[in-house]
């Protein structure tokens, strides 16, 4: 016979937060991919049911949703200046780094665009404005930014799934940085 009593467990032996169980859903995608982020995976790190997670942290959607928020939380953040190619220069930087560190958010994003949040969507515009003013023409201005924020996708997503140097080496942010900048040369 056992002395485990039954019910919840008492506060003083399971605390459990939002931002815990998030931290470890990026470890297993980053880690698995999205195939690997599960409820029940989730609730074994944690010794708890499924159910107690999802009192947390809602559905599996809202989880991936909560992690597109943390890795993009600040891909807006950059130095103020008035250089249209400084700014897009640095938002698609620190796009490719977000995509560099969690490319499995990245993909969800990339194959579910209800996953497109503000912090996003403000990316977007902010490149196709100051696309438009580099470029002086609205119609080629959004254009330009469609062409350069594919280019950054795709070298970005390339970099990030690198598992060994390639006969090029490894691409890097500075690889990255020469591609556009090359872009940039031509406008």
């Amino acid at each position: 016979m056992t002395n485990k009593a039954l019910g919840r467990p008492t506060s003083d032996k399971l605390l459990l937060s939002k931002d815990d169980i998030l931290k470890e859903a990026l470890i297993i995608l980053d880690e698995q991919g999205e195939s690997g982020l599960s409820f029940r995976k989730l609730a074994k790190v944690f010794g708890v049911t499924a159910m107690a997670l999802k009192h947390h942290v809602g559905s599996r959607q809202d989880i991936i949703k909560s992690l597109v928020e943390i890795v993009y939380k600040n891909v807006n953040n950059i130095p103020k200046t008035k250089d249209s190619k400084d700014v897009i220069r640095k938002l698609l930087g620190n796009y490719c780094e977000c995509v560099f560190k969690h490319p499995n958010v990245s993909r969800l994003l990339l194959g579910d665009h209800s996953l497109i949040n503000q912090e996003l969507i403000s990316l977007t515009n902010s490149i196709r404005e100051h696309a438009i003013l580099l470029v002086n023409d609205e119609t080629e201005g959004i254009l330009f930014a469609d062409v350069i924020v594919d280019y950054t996708h795709g070298f970005a997503l390339a970099a990030a799934s690198q598992n060994k140097k390639t006969d090029l080496g490894v691409l890097t942010i500075n690889d990255f940085y020469k591609g556009i900048d090359w872009i940039f040369g031509r406008v």
